[in-house]
């Protein structure tokens, strides 16, 4: 290759190389520009200002010259015969200084250009790197969105990032485009088609995740159910696809999920505002932290938290704290304050009646801020430990947080206060010390390709043995066995902290339970299945009724050789057989294999989700052998 196909080729990658870091890093832009002007401004000023200052020496017409040919690189002009000739110029490495300063005027020049008046070259260059990486597609432009994509554009995720609307102002526009993402408005992208799959790059082992954002649920639904058939008309696989949709567990989005042989997204998330809040609060301030264990995985104090406030985010907050507040050796209190807490709690007595009844939880007709609020903080000042506020009045929140915090002060209580609303959590420590944790729209919460694949591996030892692969069995889970196993993962580091090992000690191979430590984590991972069946609806199964549907199961296995139905559980009237104490299952698991024959032992299960606790953490840590 001779010397002048070399050049060219080197000033075609450099060229090409400016042009893609402004297209990917454009929120950078304007700081590189202002660096590269300044810099390249500092240059010229040296250069010209030795070159002149040698023809005519300390002579305000070399100031002068000097200036106009500094202020002339920025339009692709150059003086060199100012500076040839000269005793420092003659040396190569000073000619080199010469050219780069050039260029880097030039490029500072290119940037302003490209990032003022070159929109629409800027736009083409992003669409072709659409076709890179793990796609993220966001549906719904509006602050909560931009926001979480400015977020996931910052993480260090191998992505493309692409947002879809109706239509946008400019100033969201210039957002989008500043994290380096595409925007698109167009019919077929609103409606999608082949055309719209085929300019974003979807094919065939690319993974796609789209995050329905609009506040308009049904809006949400309804753009995952067109896209969804676009993709199946494409010959996308389901296992490529992941779908993280606002609208609630009731919005019908479980629907879009693959099952069996049901089309659809390979994950499915669903979640609403309170969730997400309630969520953020116990993944950064599990309850687990709140207690003390022994040794053995015994928890040597109870668990007592009060809940101030009792709207949407409350009652989130209370369903959570029951799903991850239970412990062997802990008993669990909560207690409710809010003066309408009668009035809005119709649905949770309903539907959650078996969860009131199962633990005790009060509720009390008062303000946060009341008298009587404040006597239970006295009579309870030794044996609380998590104190939530949530009043709906972000305001009122802080009043009464900031209020709490000093009185418990005084008591010299340890428990702990936190804010939690849809503008993030907030910890109150000692001497007003804050730990704000803003916004529930972030990649930690949202983002559920980790939480999966250990979700993947737990359900993978349910099935274990019938010759599946993990993603076959996965595939085989309706979205409420999904979110089951989601919340046994989740629920790993109070697992941990009850063992007294840490992550890396697991990963390590650290993991040889005695036999005392083993039973007390079983315990307590039954402890916890049975809370989230409670806060999901669920009560008790009757003895008569499971034993019927044990003597259909064996009834199916005689006429057919198989059988789905499972009888400890009915989903239709959320009734499960095993929310019964841990030292009754082995006679449910006797009860069952004595009239189907079978082998089940459902303390093993418990068991088994503890001891493969290090095939989980290296699932998700190493991205599972099989990701959805």
């Amino acid at each position: 290759m001779g010397v002048s196909t070399t050049v060219i080729l080197l000033t075609a990658a450099g060229f090409l190389a400016m042009v893609v870091g402004l297209v990917v890093n454009q929120k950078n832009a304007a700081r590189l520009t202002g660096g590269a002007t300044l810099l390249a401004a500092l240059g010229g000023f040296f250069c010209y200002g030795y070159g002149f200052s040698q023809q005519v020496p300390f002579s305000p017409l070399a100031v002068v010259r000097a200036v106009l040919a500094s202020l002339g690189m920025f339009l692709g002009r150059n003086d060199f015969s100012a500076v040839n000739g000269t005793a420092l110029f003659a040396a190569y490495p000073a000619q080199l200084l010469f050219w780069l300063v050039h260029l880097i005027a030039l490029f500072a020049t290119a940037s302003a250009a490209l990032t003022t008046i070159g929109a629409s070259a800027m736009r083409r260059l992003r669409l072709l790197l659409v076709f890179r990486g793990r796609l993220e597609l966001i549906y719904g432009v509006g602050p909560e969105s931009i926001s979480f994509g400015r977020k996931l554009a910052d993480s260090e995720r191998r992505h493309t990032l692409a947002f879809v609307d109706t239509q946008m102002t400019p100033a969201q526009a210039g957002e989008i485009a500043a994290m380096g993402a595409v925007a698109f408005t167009a019919p077929n992208a609103l409606k999608p088609d082949g055309r719209f799959l085929r300019s974003i790059g979807m094919r065939p082992g690319r993974q796609l995740t789209l995050y329905a954002m609009d506040q308009d649920a049904g809006k949400n639904l309804q753009y995952a159910a067109d896209l969804l058939s676009a993709l199946e008309q494409r010959g996308i696989s389901p296992r490529q696809l992941t779908l993280i949709l606002s609208g609630g567990e009731d919005c019908g989005g479980e629907s879009l999920q693959a099952w069996g042989d049901r089309y659809g997204y390979g994950s499915v998330t669903l979640f609403d505002d309170a969730a997400l809040a309630a969520r953020l609060l116990v993944q950064d301030y599990p309850p687990c932290d709140a207690v003390a264990f022994d040794a053995e995985g015994r928890a040597t104090q109870d668990f007592e938290a009060l809940v101030v406030g009792f709207g949407r985010v409350g009652q989130a907050v209370l369903r959570q704290l029951v799903m991850n507040g239970q412990f062997e050796g802990s008993r669990f209190r909560l207690a409710v304050f809010s003066p309408d807490c009668e009035q809005v709690n119709g649905a949770l007595a309903s539907s959650g009646k078996s969860m009131l009844e199962a633990y005790q939880i009060s509720f009390h007709p008062f303000d946060g801020r009341s008298r009587e609020m404040y006597g239970y903080l006295t009579q309870r000042k030794d044996s609380l430990k998590y104190i939530v506020v949530c009043t709906g009045d972000p305001k009122r929140n802080r009043e009464i947080a900031q209020e709490l915090t000093g009185y418990l002060s005084r008591l010299q209580s340890e428990a702990a206060v936190y804010q939690c609303s849809y503008q993030g959590v907030i910890r109150h420590g000692p001497g007003g010390r804050l730990t704000v944790h803003r916004g529930i729209y972030t990649p930690q919460v949202l983002c559920t390709q980790g939480l999966d694949r250990m979700a993947m591996a737990l359900n993978q030892c349910y099935c274990a043995g019938n010759g599946r692969s993990t993603w076959e069995n996965w595939a085989g889970c309706d979205y409420f066995s999904r979110l089951s196993s989601r919340a046994s993962a989740d629920f790993i580091p109070a697992l941990l902290r009850a063992s007294g090992k840490t992550a890396e000690q697991v990963l390590s191979g650290d993991w040889d339970l005695t036999e005392a430590q083993l039973e007390n984590l079983s315990r307590t991972e039954h402890l916890r299945w049975c809370a989230f069946h409670y806060a999901m609806g669920f009560d008790a199964m009757d003895r008569e009724t499971f034993l019927a549907r044990c003597r259909e199961r064996k009834a199916q296995l005689d006429r057919e050789g198989r059988s789905e139905l499972r009888p400890g559980r009915d989903m239709l009237r959320r009734l499960h057989a095993c929310l019964i104490p841990w030292e009754e299952l082995d006679g449910l698991s006797a009860a069952e294999n004595a009239v189907t024959g079978g082998k089940v032992d459902y303390k093993a299960m418990d068991r088994n989700n503890v001891l493969l606790l290090p095939r989980v953490l290296k699932a998700e840590k190493s991205g599972g052998e099989e990701s959805a």
